[in-house]
Parts: C-alpha cells; structure tokens; sequence
C-alpha cells in the first residue's frame, strides 16, 4: 500500500514526515538525520549528490553545486554543470525524489502522493514551478499549503482548547512569511498574509562575510567562488554560535592566511539595519491590512531556522510586548503541519473533521489603458475563490481585445508580475458595444485560472496557466525521465562520500602542515574503504571522524601537543589495518 507524505521543501533544509495513528511522525533520511539539505551537486561522471554530501562540496566544487534555488522557482534561472543546464524546479525535483527514496526506504512502501509546503508569499509562477517539482520526482501533489497555515495547523492541533487571534511568524534561510490566523474549535481561518520571498537567514550570513572582508581589506569581488563559498560557511557558523553566545571570536583562512574576526549581537543588530526595516515593513502591512493593533495579538509563533536569532526575537518581542510563543521545534513544525494536512486529506478518524481555511497572498488583476492595475480579486480572499467582471472595447472597429494578467499590489500595472497574455477576436464594432466577461479564480492551492467569454461571437477562451507553470504535459514527462536516469549517488555509500567531502573541504581550509597529517588520514580511510570489508571500513569510519573533529577544533592553535596527538590517532589507524579483520 503506498503512502502519502508530507513535505517542508525548504530554502536551506528539508524534511518529511507522515501521519500515523499516533500523530505526525518526522522521518530520517538514510544518513540518519531529520533535515535534509537542499543542495544539490553534480560530478564529472554524471553522478548527482543530493542533501548533505551535496553540502561539503559547496567548498570543493563551488561551480557546481547549487544552494538556495528555491528562491528562483518561477523565473527564467539557469543553472549550468559540465555542459548541461537545469531548472530551479528541476534542482527542486532531485531534493524531492531523494526525500521520496529516503522515505520508501523507511517506511518499507512505496510513496506516490504528497503534501508540499510553500511560502505564503509565493506567487502563482512559483506554487506552479513547485508542483511541478513535485511532479518530475515521480509524487502527484494532492495539496500545497502555504508554510504559516501549516504551522497554524499543527499548533493549534496541540492547543485545542484555546481560541485565540496570533501570528505565525516564518523567517527561514531564504524567505519570510507572516499570517495571522483566528483558531477556534476544529476551525482554523487564515486571516491575512504579508511576506518577503527575497529574505532571510542568507542574508544575515552574507552581511557577517562582507564584514569580514572590510574588517580585513579583503576584496569579496576579487575572491574565487571557492574562496567566497569558505567565506560564506564561516560567516553562517559566526551567525549560529551568536544563537548561544554573545560575542563570537574565531579565525578565517582565505587563500592560504588566516583572518582573525569577532563580532558580537549588537554590531550584528548595527550591520543588519536594512533587513530589520524590511521585516518590519512586512509586518506593517499585514496588520494593517487587518486593521488590527498589538493588543489584538495573542502570541507571535516563531518559526523557521532564522527566528532562532536571538536578535530577531528580541526585535519581534519589542513590536508584540514580549508575546512570543516558544513551545516546540521551529525547524520542524512546518513539515509537521504539512504531515497534519495528509491525516486529513486521508480522513483519518483523529483528524478528519479539523478545518483550515487558507487565502491568496496576492491581488490578481488585468492592466487596462494607462498602465492602470484593474483588480480582479483582492488579496487575502479566501480560497478558493472566483470573481468576474466586464469589460468593453476602447476603439471603433477594433478586431482584438488583449488582456494581461498581473499579480500584485502596484497601482501600475507594469510594476507588477506579468502571469499571461491572452488575445481574443472580436466583433467589429463601435467602440462600447462589444462587452467581454472574464472570470478570474484561484484554487485551493492558490493556483490561477482564467475564463474569458464574448457572448457577441461565441467565443470562449480557458487558460490553466498555474496548473502548468508554463511547462506542457509532455515536457514535464520528458525531464521526469531525464531525471529518473541520472545516476545518483548510493545512499548505502552516502557517509563515506560525505566525509571524504568534508575533509577535502576542510583541506582548503589548512595551512601546509595540517594538509599533511589530513592527507595522511584520507589516504588511510581510503585504503580502508578499498578493502570493502564492512569491519574495517566502519572502524576507519569512526576512527577518521575522530580525526577530523581534532583538526576543527584546533585549527587555529595547531600546537605541538595537538599535533602530536592527531599522530597517535594516524598511527593507531596505521596499527588496527595491519592486523585486518
């Protein structure tokens, strides 16, 4: 029997789950962890490397391999390895199929269908590129939800005797979203929604490395890509260990010399000005929207690994008077409320009469003469949702009416995303006397329809464009094939691969003498995977993990007494593979 599972495809991070009887259960990928990183790196040899293995060779191979494509889904992006070139939606289907194959191999079953989360401020372009990611990793995607309302969901699943008005503020590694949601009995409304698909934690990260670079006259510009990926990393462990500490020092090695920093939250807060202006512009609308003040507010719900950041909550407990709910996981609740949503598409008995009601992020409308937004349907209605209205010709005689559809909020038409073009023939006649109705609806999954009909010709035109994404049947056929071939990395083999990638990133990283005693720990953990005896290669396993913690740890201090205790471990490794099995 297969299974139906719920998806957080994530900015830096995804993850999975389903619903048991028991409730949402996360399920681990086959390295053992509940995240799975959404990187994504291609070799030589065709071989594609998907998750955290992915991840080390960010420093390794910098040019090919790609981070943070979410950020992309719905555009024109590009991404180019040894003469091929994918699509971020295509970058997004190797993330889910490896999520698919992990979770097959768990849960012993096959795995067709799927609940995928999304920024609430998606637009159409983007929730369609997401489906249709879904669709090319082989899984039929019976739901999208926005990634508060899944949040929403989950929480008041766990809260179900409070009725109460809070937001779910979602500030990940590459977007932010903020709802604000009215939860009473099994009844779950999503009220308003305000967002920012172009920030978050990634932002911080590349604040902290360009600060790094003037502190130290360093040319970020003039750095390889190898070099500012190096730079990159270190910048967002800066950011991670400002989560439990409040000044960080540390040491940063850049083409062979080493840069001392220090940073502490309050320069972090004084560098990150612009970001917090942003946030809370973001946070401005949405209440405005509702016309609602602080008070009004319950409790704000943190989520997203960047709402950990000790100065984002500080800066969201100052606007919503210390209101900040801290109760679960904020990495994991999204996929959670995604699992949640898959018990009641299946109607299981726990859960099956729990309602949620989402809405569109976006006004939908046409551009009419003067570059004018005419909308169609108001952001914040309930989906799903269908409005129509009329309209007439401009000219005498004209043969054709072209209407083009916009999403946003700009009084001008042309400031706004541009979704279809679509002609239709018309009578020819006086200007005024041929009237058109177009229908414009939103699905529940926020996905876009139009429906144009000139009751004096007849003439009737359909368009499903968020339905396709832009991408017809056949080509989504074509690359799930073309994607189904690549010969991805045997995740049997997955953490020795990883490894072996996290030391040769931390070889670059080295001065001359490390690199010798590293090259002398990878030559002895791959001599032990040569042999392909299980014992020997899981002893080496631990042995080098061991050995590559102590050359982290002391990096920066490589003394003698460090230097001759990484010995010992090189010579015990030498020992243990003389006396075999």
């Amino acid at each position: 029997m297969s299974k139906m599972i719920g998806i957080d495809l994530g900015t830096t991070n995804s993850l999975v789950c389903i619903w048991e009887d028991t409730g949402v259960r996360l399920l681990k990928n086959r390295l053992g962890d509940n995240m799975t990183p959404s990187v994504v790196s291609f070799d030589s040899d065709g071989t594609v490397y998907v998750g955290k293995t992915a991840k080390e060779r960010l420093v390794t191979h910098p040019d090919v391999t790609f981070k943070e494509f979410k950020r992309d889904m719905g555009t024109d992006a590009i991404y180019k390895a040894y003469g091929k070139t994918y699509k971020p939606e295509e970058l997004s289907a190797l993330v889910l199929k490896q999520l698919k194959e992990d979770a097959e191999f768990e849960l012993g079953c096959p795995v067709d269908e799927a609940v995928i989360s999304v920024p609430a401020y998606f637009n159409d372009k983007q929730r369609a590129a997401t489906r249709n990611a879904g669709l090319m990793a082989g899984l039929k995607v019976e739901r999208l939800i926005n990634e508060p309302s899944a949040v929403a969901l989950f929480y008041h699943m766990e809260h179900y005797d409070e009725d109460e008005l809070f937001i779910v503020f979602d500030f990940g590694g590459g977007t932010l979203d903020v709802s604000i949601v009215d939860a009473f009995d099994n009844i779950i409304e999503i009220q308003g929604i305000s967002g920012n698909n172009k920030l978050g934690g990634k932002d911080f990260n590349a604040l902290i490395a360009y600060d790094i670079c003037t502190k130290n006259q360093i040319s970020w510009d003039k750095l390889s890509p190898q070099n500012q990926a190096v730079l990159l990393r270190e910048a967002e462990q800066v950011k991670k260990r400002l989560t439990d500490a409040e000044h960080v020092s540390t040491q940063v090695r850049i083409q062979g010399k080493g840069y001392a920093y220090e940073l502490d939250n309050q320069q972090l807060i004084d560098l990150s000005g612009e970001l917090f202006t942003d946030i809370q512009r973001v946070l401005n609308r949405l209440m405005n929207d509702r016309m609602l003040s602080v008070n009004d507010i319950s409790r704000v719900i943190m989520v997203g690994g960047s709402s950990k950041m000790p100065i984002v909550r500080q800066f969201i407990s100052g606007l919503f008077q210390g209101r900040i709910h801290d109760d679960g996981n904020p990495d994991e609740i999204v996929c959670q409320g995604a699992g949640a949503l898959c018990g009641i598409r299946q109607r299981e008995s726990e859960i099956k009469d729990v309602v949620i009601s989402d809405i569109c992020p976006f006004t939908l409308g046409l551009g009419v003469e003067g570059d004018i937004m005419a909308p169609i349907i108001a952001r914040n209605q309930v989906l799903p949702c269908s409005h129509e209205e009329w309209f007439t010709t401009i000219k005498d005689y004209q043969k054709k009416i072209v209407f083009r559809v916009y999403q946003g909020e700009d009084r001008r038409a042309s400031r706004n995303l541009q979704l279809v073009q679509v002609e239709m023939a018309v009578p020819a006649k006086a200007k005024g006397q041929v009237r058109v109705c177009v229908r414009f609806s939103y699905d529940i999954n926020g996905l876009f329809d139009i429906d144009i009909h000139c009751p004096e010709s007849g003439a009737n035109i359909h368009r499903t464009l968020g339905h396709s994404g832009g991408m017809s049947a056949k080509e989504i056929r074509d690359r799930m094939a073309a994607l189904a071939k690549m010969k991805t990395n045997p995740r049997k083999l997955e953490k020795n691969k990883c490894i072996l990638e996290r030391a040769n990133a931390l070889y670059i990283e080295c001065n001359r003498e490390q690199q010798k005693f590293l090259s002398r720990a990878i030559e002895n953990f791959e001599r032990a995977l040569d042999s392909q005896g299980s014992a020997t290669v899981e002893r080496a396993y631990r042995t080098f993990t061991v050995q590559l913690t102590m050359l982290e740890t002391s990096m920066f201090r490589f003394n003698a007494f460090e230097r001759r205790k990484l010995e010992q471990t090189l010579e015990d490794d030498y020992d243990e593979d003389c006396d075999g099995e």
